[in-house]
């Protein structure tokens, strides 16, 4: 699994659906080992193509500088890749997931053969 992540953008991880209250939606299964990131932190993102991806919080930032990462978890494979660099990528099954920041141009990625399938979350 590789992973890289999500930078700061006015103090936090740029990804404004972290900061949204938590809806039914965003539960994750029962079942899913959901340790590596914050209790109550993940937010639905999108299901594309049959698996669902969720944004969140890792558990325990190692440094103060990690304070603005982000998790990508993807159920169906049962993974979690948290970083934190200005994208988080996951590698899963023959697939990747990017998280980008709100608004970030993502020309250069669906160039590069990404297919942005939420604002902030491309996948190839």
């Amino acid at each position: 699994m590789a992973l890289l992540l999500s930078g700061c953008a006015q103090g936090g991880t740029g990804i404004n659906i972290l900061d949204t209250p938590p809806a039914d939606k965003d539960a994750l299964p029962a079942d899913f080992d959901s340790s590596a990131i914050q209790p109550d932190s993940a937010r639905f993102a999108v299901e594309h193509e049959g698996i669902s991806y969720f944004l969140a919080k890792p558990a325990k930032p190692a440094e103060p500088a990690a304070a603005a990462a982000v998790c990508i978890v993807v159920v169906e494979p049962g993974i979690i890749g948290c970083g934190s660099a200005p994208e988080t990528l996951v590698g899963f099954g023959g697939g990747e997931a990017q998280t980008v920041r709100d608004g970030d141009d993502v020309t250069e990625l669906t160039d590069q053969g990404w297919t942005q399938i939420h604002e902030n979350l491309l996948v190839r």
